[in-house]
């Protein structure tokens, strides 16, 4: 990892497990944690926020007895001292004390003269929302996962419906599952979540997206030695993490030198596909692409591309490919570092008996995506004895069909689906999506942190395709090549809609943005080289 830091994605149970790592094996007292916890959730949100820092606004504290609330607590504290007009609620049941470091920080607020209300029962009045400009929902975190109920749904409900007012969630906002990000009724939207010690899968899955608004990662002082007793499962895909992945280019190098690229597919009415898979594989800055087709389509192929070399191959009827163009691809291969196979590649009987010779008999690193993974559904596991380094990009229905199980079922548990099919096919698998995940055969994964609606329009996966076989072309393994097209595909497309809209881009839109996806990526890594 560039400059040595890591982010990594964890269940409740893997936070829980760190935090006891923390404090039990190394002697980090809980009440630290409390207070790197919320000094980092107060720097976030002056970074977000910074007329913050005036001390003018009006700030509600919800806090839960636990230790959510404690770091509720600690920022009633932090944000009074600040200037801010602090007022503080513990939503609780009925007599449930704090304990703990949170009881700790509550009686040091009462010290303090910072009185704090207690809402347990119906009659207890609800806050006045319209006297504040900051709501902090420090209730339950990821302590809870089940629909809100009791006070909390009550004062949640409330302050959902006022909602003139800033709200930062401090870990997660009470009431989404911190695992599935699955939310019941009345969970309060945040603009800003500080996410503490890692991040959490349930920012990226379900209602995640929706209702933690910006996230970031707050610092509570755990460091390397201690994810090295509890090692999460999944890391984020951010800058720092891709930029570590950018491969060599020498000064003397030329286009011999970057790699070859093949883009297999563009049958009769899916041209495009293969166009626009061939251009992705030219932005991966690999020195030489050659986009393979149907004989009869060679007029179209060429009039479209203008910088990359064309390969016709037989046809079992024009513009469809015969099985017979394996063998010739197999032998074109020979001079040639990397394979994409699928973009508009056809349904037919004999590309899908192409694309099962290729996918399993092929020894260089091969991409299969679009029609390629029709081919393979009900026999995914073939790919486990594919003679070289595979590399698959299914979105959530192709994962289905790939796994025998609905969209549905893949979107109710997007990482375990990933590790699955990469530990079906021992391939590297895409699972496409928001906040796309990178999953490889050993059990890694990563959760891509770029991209967003704007990819959501035909064409944008035949650019990702493309990137792919363009950095395996380049001498990437298969993980590191998928990861890095992953997160600089989604960082173009951010840099496409934040110049203009996620709404009505073309995918050459966002492709024209990969250059300046790159440099981003350059300066990350220059500035922790």
């Amino acid at each position: 990892m560039v400059g040595g830091e890591r982010m990594y994605v964890t269940t409740s149970q893997e936070s829980r497990l760190l935090d006891r790592v923390a404090m039990d094996e190394f002697g980090l007292p809980g009440i630290v944690l409390m207070e790197n916890a919320a000094r980092s959730t107060l720097r976030a949100a002056l970074e977000f926020w910074p007329d913050l820092a005036k001390g003018t606004h009006g700030v509600l504290v919800l806090a839960g007895p636990g230790q959510n609330g404690g770091d509720g607590f600690v920022l009633a504290r932090l944000l009074s001292a600040l200037g801010h007009a602090v007022d503080c609620r513990l939503v609780r049941k009925p007599g449930r004390e704090p304990t703990g470091d949170a009881l700790v920080n509550y009686g040091l607020l009462k010290k303090l003269g910072l009185g704090v209300r207690v809402i347990e029962s119906a009659d207890d009045p609800l806050p006045d929302f319209d006297r504040y400009g900051l709501v902090i929902d420090a209730i339950f975190g990821t302590g809870l996962d089940r629909p809100l109920e009791g006070q909390a749904a009550r004062v949640l409900a409330a302050a959902a419906g006022r909602r003139r007012f800033r709200v930062l969630a401090v870990d997660l906002p009470s009431g989404l599952s911190a695992d599935s990000g699955e939310a019941g009724p009345g969970v309060l939207r945040a603009d800003l979540t500080v996410s503490l010690g890692t991040l959490k899968f349930g920012l990226f899955l379900g209602r995640g997206p929706e209702l933690c608004g910006q996230v970031r990662l707050g610092d509570i002082g755990l460091c390397p030695a201690m994810f090295g007793r509890a090692r999460p499962g999944a890391e984020a895909l951010d800058g720092r993490y891709a930029a570590s992945l950018v491969p060599e280019r020498p000064g003397g190098g030329h286009k011999g030198t970057f790699g070859h690229a093949v883009i297999c597919g563009g049958s009769s009415g899916k041209t495009g596909a293969l166009v626009l898979a061939a251009l992705g594989a030219q932005r991966s800055g690999c020195g030489l692409v050659t986009a393979a087709h149907p004989a009869s389509l060679a007029t179209i192929l060429e009039a479209k591309l203008t910088s990359a070399m064309t390969l016709a191959l037989p046809e079992s009827l024009p513009g469809e490919f015969s099985a017979k163009a394996a063998d010739v691809l197999t032998d074109f291969m020979a001079g040639r570092e990397a394979l994409a196979l699928g973009p508009g590649l056809g349904l037919g009987q004999e590309a899908q008996r192409l694309a099962l010779d290729l996918a399993t008999g092929l020894e260089k690193p091969l991409v299969l995506d679009a029609d390629a993974l029709t081919a393979l559904a009900g026999k995914a596991g073939v790919l486990a004895s594919a003679r070289g380094p595979r590399v698959i990009t299914p979105h959530p229905g192709e994962a289905g069909r790939l796994l025998g199980l609905g969209a549905g079922q893949i979107q109710a548990d997007r990482p375990g689906a990933a590790r699955a099919l990469a530990g079906m096919t021992g391939a590297v698998v895409v699972l496409k999506g928001r906040h796309t995940l990178v999953a490889g055969p050993g059990g890694e994964l990563l959760v891509n942190l770029t991209g967003g609606p704007v990819l959501g329009t035909g064409g944008t996966g035949d650019l990702l395709t493309g990137l792919t076989a363009g950095l395996l072309a380049q001498g990437l393994g298969p993980f590191g090549a998928a990861a890095l097209a992953v997160h600089l595909h989604g960082l173009a497309a951010d840099l496409a809609s934040s110049g203009l809209t996620d709404r009505g881009l073309f995918p050459t839109e966002i492709l024209a943005h990969v250059p300046g996806a790159w440099k981003s990526l350059l300066d990350i890594g220059a500035d922790f080289a």
